[in-house]
């Protein structure tokens, strides 16, 4: 599967996200639903230590082999469920996703877990496709004419359109 066009339309939705989450050298980051990585890179390259998650598996070979393009990008990749972070309490100054989030089952269970592994004062931020936008109004489409999720699941898209303010990141008090 090719995810060139996904990296290219992403990378610049990413450079803003890590700027206003505020990350900067030597923060332990951890990058929730890398998907291609682009997030994860782009945080690295400024410095900060990063631990990236995704749960597909071609999408991780594909963030890994985006890695290796910058010798000095060191980002450490993980096989894993956002529902259950293979982390400790307490681990990150911050916690990033990039339009994954707007995917979880259930969303609360995985902003939960991001709280539960920042440390007090953390910060999780998150990029969103706005509900009136294309890909927000298409998620909506669907989730009005898809069956709901037989296991009680939110809509797919059901954490996009919750959002009031999509600027303003989270901080763990």
């Amino acid at each position: 599967m090719n995810f060139t066009a996904f990296e290219v339309l992403t990378t610049p939705a990413a450079a803003r996200l890590v700027s206003h989450a505020a990350l900067a050298p030597g923060m332990q980051v951890l990058d929730v639903a890398c998907a291609p990585g682009v997030v994860a890179i782009t945080a690295a390259r400024l410095g900060a230590v990063v631990t990236a998650l995704d749960l597909t598996p071609q999408l991780l070979e594909r963030a890994k082999e985006n890695a290796r393009s910058w010798p000095r990008c060191k980002v450490e990749f993980h096989e894993g469920e956002r529902g259950g972070l293979p982390f400790r309490d307490g681990k990150f100054d911050a916690s990033t996703e990039q339009f994954g989030h707007i995917f979880a089952p259930r969303p609360e269970v995985a902003i939960a877990e991001m709280l539960r592994v920042l440390r007090p004062g953390g910060t999780i931020a998150f990029s969103t496709w706005p509900p009136e936008f294309l890909v927000g109004q298409t998620g909506a489409l669907a989730d009005r004419y898809a069956p709901p999720p037989s296991n009680g699941a939110a809509p797919a898209h059901a954490l996009g359109r919750a959002q009031g303010d999509r600027a303003a990141p989270w901080r763990r008090g």
